[in-house]
Formats: C-alpha cells, structure tokens, sequence
C-alpha cells in the first residue's frame, strides 16, 4: 500500500513552500551579496520542482489516493516495515550509550537479513560500513558521531 504520487507531491509542494517562506526571514549578512536564506531557499526551489514532477506522475498514473503495491500483499511486508521503524527507534536511543558503530553495525545487520543476505556478507558489509560512515563523517565532514563504548579507539 502506498500513496499515490499526486498525494506526495502535493505535501512536498506545501512543505517546500514553507521552508521557502520560513527562509525569507533570515537575517542578511553584513558585506555578502546572498544570505542565509540562499541555500534553503535552493532547497526549497529544487524540492518544489521534484513536487511537481510528483504530481504530474500522479495524475498521469490514475487510481486512487491509496494504492495497493505487491509488496504489501506479500507475507512479512508489513512486518518489515514495523521492524524499519523499530530499528529507527533503537538507532535514537542507543547510539549515544553504545556508540555509532556497534548501534549502526546491529541496524544494517538486520536491515541486510530482512533484504535475505546471508550471515557473512551481512555481517561483513554492517561492520565495514559503519566504520567507513564513522571514520569519513568524522574526518571529512568534521560531524562528530558518538563513539559510546568504543571511546577508547577512537581513530
């Protein structure tokens, strides 16, 4: 089941238009010729030509505002989709206490079970890209990702 692209559109175009609004009121910045509204505003601009497209896909499919996709009659469809927002929901509480990498390690190994990959390529890939995503978040783009129980290696 999912929404018909018409509906999705129509809701990105109304939240691109706010962000656009909300960006105008940001303070101009002494001696530049752009401000901090310039890169919202940009967002706002490209997020609301995406809600068109949405919408003019929409139309053109047809049907009606819920539609009723294969996976959603497949066994588990929805139990997958419970167990996406539960691993969220772990990621928000746990990544601080344990740190980025085993937290994000467990979410992709069962994210990868789900999508049926076997154990040692799962677990591989999980642990491979948890240290990657650490390692260039926090020497590429200086976001500091928790580091929880493993403070002590921290690289």
């Amino acid at each position: 089941m999912r929404f018909n692209d018409a509906v999705l559109g129509a809701v990105l175009l109304a939240f691109s238009i706010t962000i656009g609004l909300w960006a105008r009121s940001f303070p101009a910045i002494p001696g530049q010729e752009y401000g901090a509204a310039v890169f919202p505003t940009l967002v706002a601009v490209a997020l609301g030509g995406c809600a068109l497209l949405l919408i003019l896909s929409g139309l053109r499919q047809g049907g009606g505002v819920l539609l009723f996709e294969g996976w959603a009659r497949a066994p588990g469809g929805y139990v997958r989709i419970l167990c996406t927002i539960a691993l969220v929901i772990f990621y928000i509480l746990a990544a601080k206490p344990l740190g980025f990498i085993p937290t994000m390690t467990v979410v992709l190994l069962f994210t990868l079970r789900m999508l049926k990959t076997g154990w040692l390529p799962a677990i591989a890939v999980a642990l491979a890209t948890a240290i990657v995503l650490q390692w260039s978040f926090g020497n590429f783009l200086q976001v500091p990702l928790p580091w929880g129980i493993l403070s002590a290696w921290r690289f």
